[in-house]
């Protein structure tokens, strides 16, 4: 019998098990920091500082993003003796830039890291933050054999699992209040909530508006913390295909007076992008959702429905998949697809299409519950 596979402690429990670590034994060999959150990658580095500080080991920084980047200088660090310390701590930020596979090739800077981790007959420790670092990349293998410490820190999921769909038990309302907890900040579990979907899922600005909360004093939490999230078009896409009106127009009002940001962490507020770029995601999200409920109804799993129908492999995407494909039956589903391109060809033939046409579909694929049955359909199959 196949073993279960272990669930991945989420990022908050793996920063607490590094701290624990670092404060009761030695230094591990090397210590990664991989995910897309940088709130945590920062928190794991400041606590992994510390404990170097505390052996006494000299600091060696490098940052891969900095034009002034030499890898002959990390290369030297990594390899020769410190000069005012017993051993040196060597500390690569956005590492993923010099270390990830050129063409199939292991870059020099991966070859350099590879070899002082495997090198334990000198002292010392290699703290990598590399954001897009996979898994199976040599460096980690090579770290994981030799007992150090390998962080996937995620960015934390804003809906509930599909098991306990109270929005209050999000990951990302629960982290707020374990941060509230540790700073001694009286916050509700409601409170949260709203802090989470007026500001988004950045860290660090949840870490902000929980600082005007502690000095509150007689004010509320909503008087205190604007609406200032303007999430993203495919963020509010899942509210739209998920029936969740009041998020759904409440993210057409955010994304259409404030915009977004781009990967590049520029805002884009051009009308014109927002609604392509979310009719384009609503498209995606109904075609899946419509077909892995034909696959369901079949008598398959979602794993058959990810397998032929192309859903993105990451955990995020297939459990929005599964709480998705389970709210609504696939006539439901498409005709909701139905609608979504009567809209793309009023766009087409040059009509004007704007924030109310999303508003109204919000609207319409609102759930409802259905009479007799556990399933819940929208409020309208039809404009017809």
């Amino acid at each position: 019998m196949a073993q279960k596979k272990q669930r991945e402690p989420d990022p908050t429990e793996q920063i607490a098990t590094l701290e624990r670590a670092l404060a009761s034994g030695p230094l591990p060999r090397a210590i990664l920091l991989r995910g897309d959150e940088r709130w945590f990658r920062e928190t794991a580095l400041r606590i992994a500082l510390d404990a170097a500080r505390r052996a006494g080991l000299e600091i060696s920084r490098h940052d891969a993003a900095d034009p002034d980047f030499e890898l002959r200088a990390l290369s030297d660090d990594l390899l020769a003796a410190p000069m005012f310390a017993g051993a040196r701590c060597v500390v690569l930020r956005n590492g993923a830039v010099v270390l990830k596979k050129d063409e199939g090739n292991v870059t020099p800077a991966a070859r350099a890291l590879k070899a002082f981790v495997e090198n334990t007959s000198s002292p010392g420790v290699a703290i990598v933050d590399a954001e897009g670092l996979r898994a199976d990349d040599p460096l980690v293998k090579a770290t994981l054999a030799r007992g150090g410490a390998v962080l996937n820190l995620r960015r934390l999921y804003d809906s509930p699992p599909p098991w306990a769909p109270d929005p209050r038990r999000s990951e990302l309302v629960m982290w707020l209040q374990g941060r509230a907890r540790a700073r001694r900040v009286t916050i509700s579990a409601d409170e949260a909530l709203y802090v989470v979907t007026a500001t988004g899922n950045d860290l660090f600005a949840l870490d902000a508006a929980l600082e005007r909360i502690a000095s509150r004093g007689k004010q509320g939490v909503r008087e205190l913390v604007g609406w200032t999230s303007g999430g993203s078009p495919f963020e509010l896409a899942e509210f739209m295909v998920q029936g969740e009106v009041a998020k759904s127009v409440a993210g057409v009002e955010a994304l259409f007076s404030r915009g977004f940001h781009g990967k590049g962490g520029e805002r884009e507020i051009d009308h014109g992008a927002v609604l392509v770029i979310t009719l384009g995601s609503l498209r995606s999200k109904l075609t899946q959702t419509t077909d892995a409920a034909l696959v369901l109804e079949r008598g398959g799993t979602i794993d058959d429905a990810v397998r032929v129908h192309g859903v993105p492999a990451y955990p995020k995407a297939r459990d929005e998949l599964a709480i998705r494909v389970r709210l609504r039956d696939a006539d439901t589903w498409r005709a909701m697809l139905d609608d979504l391109q009567d809209v793309e060809r009023r766009t087409r033939r040059g009509t004007l299409v704007d924030a109310n046409d999303l508003t109204a579909l919000a609207l319409r694929w609102r759930r409802t519950e259905s009479a007799g049955r556990n399933t819940q359909g929208f409020a309208a199959t039809s404009r017809r």
